[in-house]
């Protein structure tokens, strides 16, 4: 059952697709398409309350509350992206961190961000995408992290 962000519950589990390019000129589509993957989610036949969020027109997080199946999820993975695919756009890998420079958002491999800031090519009160967040309220609270209070900290010299 499809409800609106702001109803569903800080405790509701989420996923994150981050889209290889923004969907701007057709969110409008998407939206109508994730509203109905929301209202048609169900677990062993129980329908599933979630929602959803598009950030920046790249990066689609799925919300839902109550016990989930793996094979619910597998689902609703598959659902969103064979249809992106079908509008050419794929789903990449959250292996890629997402750096906020300039306004933009650039995608930056684990390595080769590493190296970025170890070279001070990049600060590490540079901002970035926390694509680990576990549920609404960590996307609430920890979306948007500096790099020196995030997971990557563990991996600079």
């Amino acid at each position: 059952m499809f409800v609106e962000f702001e109803k569903i519950s800080n405790d509701a589990r989420c996923w994150v697709y981050i889209l290889e390019k923004p969907i701007s000129k057709i969110k409008c589509k998407i939206e109508d398409f994730l509203k109905q993957v929301c209202q048609n989610w169900t677990s062993h036949k129980n329908e599933i309350i979630a929602s959803f969020k598009i950030y920046n027109d790249q990066f689609i997080i799925m919300f839902a509350e109550d016990n989930i199946s793996g094979c619910s999820i597998d689902n609703s993975y598959n659902l969103i992206k064979n249809k992106l695919i079908s509008i050419n756009i794929n789903v990449i890998s959250n292996s890629n961190i997402g750096i906020l420079q300039n306004n933009k958002i650039s995608f930056f491999e684990r390595s080769q961000l590493i190296i970025s800031v170890n070279n001070r090519n990049i600060s590490m009160e540079t901002e970035m995408i926390n694509t680990t967040v576990k549920n609404k309220d960590d996307f609430n609270k920890n979306w948007i992290l500096p790099l020196n209070k995030s997971w990557i900290v563990n991996f600079i010299k």
